[in-house]
């Protein structure tokens, strides 16, 4: 009955709020490429095509979902996108979902009724969205709008200017419970985790990219992601002692491979900190002759 947990073959449940303008879809399409590898795109869009603005930078098929916001059309996208073999369903924008639900609560309340008997109904139809989303066998990104506020800072003159900011995302209370991982992205574009059960992502800003991704699918097939700190101090080390960093690093890959490659997205992060400390050693090195040459 029982045997050994595995991340193997799991799929992520990813939500990405933030406020209008953010950079949502974008990021859900990075992030989306990086999530796919080979396999395909799905994106069921209810912002009027505004997915397909980016048609020319990524490879994603599109599924148009028009007012009324009903749960049926959303539950048929998916299961369709689902029988279909798409490996990412982006959901753009889940917010709308949530809306037909309040629609349809409010229809019933107005051919009169218990509130409370009325929200039974309305959450059953948000549930067969939810269920239809969270149980297929595909990474989910579902973008959430977020709602919006202003508040006055003072700039690096001292003047005075408003900033836009995201609150809470416009959904169910709660909905953060539902998916693995959450993103909330500022105006600025710089995310950061709100919930995140990987671990790959607490207590960073960062930018969404097809790299993020494919952190993602690394850890769901159940090896952790590489530490980004060596990489970026390799990177500072090797650009303080060599002209020509690129040639050094294909000659260090062939170094640490024994003459296998010369590809640095093969290194570990044992192999990284083996060439930090072997530059350390030459700075240092370095330093001393200098020392001596100044005696």
């Amino acid at each position: 009955m029982f045997e050994k947990a595995k991340r193997n073959n799991t799929r992520i449940k990813l939500a990405i709020t933030g406020p209008s303008g953010s950079g949502k879809t974008y990021s859900a399409l990075r992030l989306a490429t990086g999530l796919a590898g080979d396999g395909r795109i799905a994106v069921l869009d209810t912002e009027s095509n505004s997915a397909s603005l980016y048609a020319e930078n990524f490879d994603f098929d599109v599924a148009p979902i028009d007012p009324p916001f009903t749960n049926d059309k959303f539950v048929t996208a998916i299961r369709q996108a689902v029988e279909l073999g798409y490996e990412v369903i982006i959901l753009d924008s889940a917010s709308h979902f949530w809306e037909g639900i309040l629609e349809y609560k409010d229809a019933l309340d107005r051919r009169g009724g218990n509130s409370f008997t009325n929200w039974g109904e309305a959450n059953k139809q948000y549930k067969a969205i939810v269920n239809a989303l969270l149980q297929s066998n595909v990474h989910l990104i579902a973008c959430l709008r977020s709602k919006t506020e202003y508040v006055i800072e003072k700039n690096d003159k001292g003047k005075s200017i408003p900033r836009k900011i995201g609150l809470a995302p416009v959904m169910r209370d709660g909905v953060e419970y539902e998916f693995t991982t959450v993103f909330h992205l500022d105006a600025a574009h710089q995310a950061m985790a709100d919930k995140d059960r990987t671990g790959l992502f607490t207590d960073k800003i960062f930018q969404i990219t097809e790299q993020t991704g494919r952190e993602i699918t690394r850890w769901l097939g159940g090896s952790d992601s590489k530490d980004h700190s060596l990489q970026s101090e390799f990177e500072a080390l090797g650009a303080s002692l060599y002209e020509d960093l690129q040639a050094k690093k294909a000659e260090f890959c062939r170094y640490i491979s024994g003459g296998q490659h010369g590809d640095e997205n093969r290194l570990s992060d044992q192999d990284y900190r083996k060439l930090i400390e072997g530059m350390k050693r030459k700075m240092q090195a370095e330093a001393e002759l200098m020392g001596d040459g100044q005696l």
